[in-house]
């Protein structure tokens, strides 16, 4: 699964360099790069990049605020939040870019063994990430979900649907009770038709035997023949609650 990132800086030193170390690993795949702010911002809307190599250097227009607020908007609108990475002449923007949640930071002009390191941290992380997904392959072609990212699950005869926090729905030609077992416990069984992520989970109406998850006002039924998988759960709440009747 490749790694796609976006430059978005004025500086071509630091981008060749940049770009001349990434092309070294077949795992980097570039999306584009631009000094030019709202043409970053309408690129990497479209394409969603994993990491963006950002100026930090640059005083933006009115229209995005500073660069911090700049990223932030992007977050604000994209599927999934890329890794953000600085770039700057000034090593005390360092601290400003870390608070703000940025994956690194790199000093202009930025050394070659500085940027390898980057992307060696990069790789790294990727392949923890993959311990945190499910690989669902068919012939020669592999979907990779991020486990989080799975709200529930449904059973269509053989084979069950994925339904996922954008709102896609992937289907693998394997039975729920496959899943009930590979998936960790985050993952409940609660009708003989679905299996929920309960970190999804918004309300339990166990009257009317009812879950609801925390996105797109989705309403589940669970059954009683599966209402011991969620006693644990409910004792817990028992413990947490504040009741007001």
């Amino acid at each position: 699964m490749e790694i796609s990132y976006y430059i978005i800086n004025n500086d071509d030193s630091t981008s060749h360099k940049l770009s001349s170390v990434l092309n070294e690993f077949s795992e980097f795949a570039c999306l584009g790069f631009t000094n030019n702010y709202e043409q970053a911002m309408n690129e990497i809307l479209k394409s969603n990049p994993d990491i963006i190599f950002i100026n930090l250097d640059t005083c933006l227009s009115k229209q995005f605020g500073d660069i911090f607020s700049y990223c932030k908007e992007i977050n604000e609108y994209v599927i999934k939040q890329p890794k953000f990475i600085g770039l700057s002449k000034d090593a005390s923007k360092s601290y400003l870019a870390l608070k703000s949640r940025f994956y690194d930071y790199i000093l202009k002009p930025g050394s070659e063994l500085d940027i390898r390191k980057t992307v060696l941290q990069l790789l790294k992380s990727r392949e923890y990430n993959l311990n945190e997904t499910l690989c669902l392959k068919s012939y020669k072609d592999y979907t990779i979900l991020h486990i989080e990212e799975i709200l529930f699950l449904k059973a269509d005869n053989n084979a069950t649907d994925f339904i996922m926090t954008n709102g896609k729905t992937i289907s693998a030609f394997k039975t729920l009770k496959f899943f009930e077992n590979v998936l960790p416990s985050s993952f409940i069984r609660i009708h003989n038709s679905y299996m929920i992520n309960k970190n999804h989970l918004s309300r339990i109406n166990f009257g009317k035997l009812k879950c609801f998850l925390n996105h797109n006002n989705i309403t589940l039924p669970f059954s009683r023949s599966y209402r011991h998988n969620l006693q644990s759960l409910e004792e817990l709440l028992e413990q947490k609650t504040i009741s007001f009747n």
